[in-house]
C-alpha cells in the first residue's frame, strides 16, 4: 500500500493525473511468510505506468527490481526498465499516408545503496520505507536518463530515416517533408507536455 501511494506521486508528477495509471507489485523471492521484507533472501517488485496521451499516442514504462538482503548497512538493487512508445502524428493532409512510430527501449542497471538511506531518513523497524526510498530514487534517475536518450537520439534518428524513405522518386520531396513535419509536431507536443508537468526538468 505504501509503495503504491509513493509511486502514485511520482506518476502524477511525470505523467499527469488524468492520462496515466500505475500499479506496484511486490513479492518475497523465497515465499517466506511472517518475515519482514529483507529478512529473507530478498524480494522483487514490478512498478508499472500506463500513460495514454491521446488516441494513438502512449508512453508506458515497466520497472522490474530485484532487491538483495540488507547486510551491514548496504543493500543491492538490480533494476530492469522498459519504455514502450507509440506516436501517431495528427493533422495529415489529404493524399498522404499515415505515419506511426513505435518501439521499446530496455536498460538494466545495478546499484548498491546505503540502508537505511541516511540517518535523517532512519526507518526504524519499518524496512519497507527504506527500500521504497532507494528504489524510488533509482527508478527516477534511470527513467530520466532513458527519457533524454529517447528524445535526443532515437526519435531524432527516426525522423531522419522517415525523411530519407519518403524523399524518393515515387513520393517526391514534398511527401517526405510532410511526413517529417507531422512527426516533428507530435514529438514536440509530447516533449513539451512532459516538461510542463514536472517543471521543465
Amino acid at each position: 500500500m505504501q509503495a503504491n501511494e509513493v509511486f502514485d506521486v511520482y506518476r502524477e508528477l511525470y505523467y499527469g493525473k488524468g492520462t496515466s495509471v500505475g500499479s506496484v507489485y511486490l513479492w518475497d523471492k523465497d515465499g517466506g511468510e511472517g518475515k519482514r521484507r529483507g529478512e529473507s533472501s530478498g524480494f522483487a517488485g514490478c512498478f508499472l505506468i500506463r500513460n495514454k496521451v491521446d488516441e494513438g499516442n502512449y508512453w508506458n514504462s515497466i520497472h522490474v527490481v530485484d532487491v538483495g538482503r540488507a547486510r551491514k548497512g548496504r543493500c543491492t538493487y538490480n533494476l530492469t526498465t522498459t519504455l514502450l512508445i507509440s506516436i501517431t502524428p495528427p493533422g495529415r493532409r489529404e493524399g498522404t499516408d499515415s505515419t506511426n512510430v513505435s518501439g521499446s527501449l530496455v536498460r538494466s542497471n545495478a546499484r548498491e545503496c546505503e540502508f537505511p538511506p541516511s540517518p535523517i531518513m532512519s526507518c526504524g523497524d519499518d524496512d519497507d520505507s527504506g527500500h521504497i526510498i532507494n528504489i524510488g530514487r533509482f527508478i527516477e534517475e534511470v527513467e530520466s536518463e532513458m527519457r533524454s536518450e529517447v528524445d535526443s537520439l532515437y526519435i531524432q534518428k527516426t525522423k531522419t530515416v522517415v525523411e530519407e524513405m519518403r524523399n524518393d522518386s515515387s513520393g517526391g520531396p514534398t511527401q517526405g517533408q510532410e511526413h517529417t513535419r507531422v512527426l516533428n509536431e507530435a514529438v514536440l507536443a509530447m516533449a513539451l507536455e512532459r516538461k510542463a508537468r514536472h517543471g521543465g526538468r
